[in-house]
């Protein structure tokens, strides 16, 4: 027989029931002067103007339609009425206050408080080429990858590459990465998703990065870090830098050679043995300090 637990007034803990349960919970932080759940300081994810997205054909004047599971979400799971605010973005890098209008079965008309606005010219580039993973490791990748701001992500199958995904899987799985690339825009708050395209193989790869300020490739046997050589400053246009990561056997000589004679950087990523997928995150979290947006150290808040 389960006894029923009472709230004493010293010890104002727990009751029956989700609703009095929490406003035991706020009692309690009270007590112990914590804010986070007084009424005065709720947290911030509470504030936070969700985001949605729009086509930029949808965009008519100062109204735009709010389609496909983003208008379901809306309508089925959020409830949202005519008169709340959201937030709309393209995906390619215009964003907008908006007010809902109205919310019919297929879609939400939404009403632009402000231009669209886009983002700064010079904004650093960042590219992954990143040789296949097996299992389901690609889709967490590009889960994180987006909310650490790459603007492009390439995998490729590179020599030890156990993951061969044939072409007609290969565009599933890209339609499947499109998809949690654009979850992930919306629950980080970018203004942009990521690119995701398909190559063949390292050669692919290394052909493509002509046009790119940076190159960098992450092999187990290079020298040492990345480094920014002194003095060095970004071109006018904003730096474009490309980063090539190795599938869980590594990169063999051969191809670090020929990356090597293409003008790519030869990297390292310190003295310990990472699993493939951390070593991505480990590179592009220091790339992004060393050259990327977060060197200036000026965050707004707004992602790119």
């Amino acid at each position: 027989m389960l006894r029923q637990t009472t709230v004493h007034e010293e010890n104002p803990i727990v009751s029956v029931g989700p609703q009095r349960f929490f406003k035991d919970l706020q009692a309690l932080a009270t007590r112990w002067g914590i804010k986070a759940f007084t009424d005065g300081h709720r947290c911030a994810y509470r504030k936070r103007m969700r985001s949605f997205f729009i086509e930029p054909d949808e965009i008519n004047n100062t109204v735009a339609a709010i389609g496909g599971s983003d208008a379901r979400h809306i309508r089925k799971v959020l409830r949202l009425r005519p008169g709340a605010r959201v937030r709309v973005t393209d995906g390619r890098g215009q964003t907008a206050d908006a007010r809902i209008q109205a919310v019919e079965s297929e879609r939400v008309l939404v009403e632009i408080l402000a231009p669209l606005t886009s983002i700064a010219t010079g904004t650093p580039e960042l590219t992954v080429a990143q040789a296949m993973l097996k299992d389901r490791k690609m889709d967490g990748l590009i889960r994180a990858l987006t909310e650490l701001g790459i603007t492009a992500w390439i995998p490729f199958v590179s020599a030890r590459s156990v993951a061969q995904p044939d072409h007609r899987r290969l565009q599933g799985r890209q339609a499947r990465w499109a998809r949690i690339a654009r979850e992930a825009v919306k629950q980080c708050g970018r203004r942009r998703q990521p690119q995701i395209q398909i190559a063949g193989g390292l050669a692919d790869i290394i052909a493509a990065a002509e046009g790119f300020n940076r190159r960098i490739m992450f092999w187990e046997d290079a020298g040492g870090l990345p480094g920014r050589p002194q003095g060095e400053s970004d071109p006018p246009g904003g730096a474009n830098t490309i980063l090539i990561i190795g599938p869980e056997g590594g990169f063999t000589a051969e191809e670090a050679d020929a990356a090597r004679r293409a003008g790519f950087q030869l990297s390292s990523l310190g003295p310990r043995i990472l699993r493939s997928e951390t070593a991505t995150l480990a590179a592009v979290t220091l790339v992004q300090y060393l050259y990327g947006d977060w060197r200036s150290g000026n965050f707004n808040g707004d992602g790119r």
